[in-house]
């Protein structure tokens, strides 16, 4: 039985949407077809660092204390949340692979 209110259920709906609008920014930056401002260039310097920040404190959520367990889902480690980044961030047809294979 879902306990949730219609209120809080659309709170987390638009907390859910107002996060994805702020990432849909960044990718719209990231896939503009007109040439790159000075401001757009300033923009993707800025959030990227960001980006990675977030990107660490979801992993740093998910990480395993003593007993194998994930801090915060309480699954074995590794937990879908953290598998799912690492599917992610090693996907080789991804860039942040291909960053890594050029600088070595």
């Amino acid at each position: 039985m879902d306990s949730q209110s219609p209120a809080v259920a659309d709170a987390f709906q638009l907390l859910r949407h107002d996060l994805y609008a702020h990432l849909d920014e960044v990718e719209f930056l990231a896939m503009k077809y007109d040439p790159w401002l000075a401001a757009d260039v300033t923009s993707a310097r800025a959030v990227i660092p960001d980006l990675v920040t977030a990107i660490r404190a979801v992993l740093s959520l998910h990480d395993t204390g003593t007993y194998d367990v994930c801090d915060n889902c309480r699954e074995e480690w590794p937990c879908p949340a953290f598998q799912q980044i690492h599917r992610v961030v090693k996907d080789p047809d991804r860039e942040y692979t291909r960053l890594l294979a050029r600088e070595s």
